[in-house]
């Protein structure tokens, strides 16, 4: 495939036109994925950091709780909860459930998945 044909197929990919919710949740669920791979690759790499005893361990204890760390874990928290609620979402379209109201669904899946990121915001970063 030719270089402007990949352009093409990737901006029609990214245009929000003719789209229904069901697109958009889509596409959060995978940028979420994606996010979640991201944070177990780190993850991965801060566990390496055992091995350099617990004076690299203790180094990185400061990090964890640093303000820009919190905040990271705000929005891993955040990814993580709507990646779930809309998995749940996804399973429940799977079994024919809802296939009617799918839009009101992801709806319900976005404003559960705001609170409940709210509520651990506040309890990550002021309790």
């Amino acid at each position: 495939m030719t270089r402007a044909g990949v352009r093409r197929r990737a901006t029609a990919w990214m245009t929000p036109r003719w789209r229904d919710p069901g697109w958009y949740a889509f596409v959060l669920n995978r940028f979420t994925g994606l996010i979640l791979v991201a944070y177990l690759l780190a993850h991965f790499v801060v566990l390496s950091r055992l091995t350099a005893g617990s004076e690299g361990w203790n180094d990185l204890l400061g990090l964890f709780g640093s303000r820009p760390f919190l905040v990271g874990d705000v929005l891993l928290v955040s990814a993580v909860i709507f990646h779930g609620l809309n998995g749940v979402r996804v399973i429940l379209l799977t079994l024919g459930r809802g296939t009617r109201r799918s839009g009101l669904m992801f709806g319900v899946v976005l404003v559960a998945s705001a609170a409940l990121a709210a509520l651990a915001a506040w309890g990550i970063l002021f309790a």
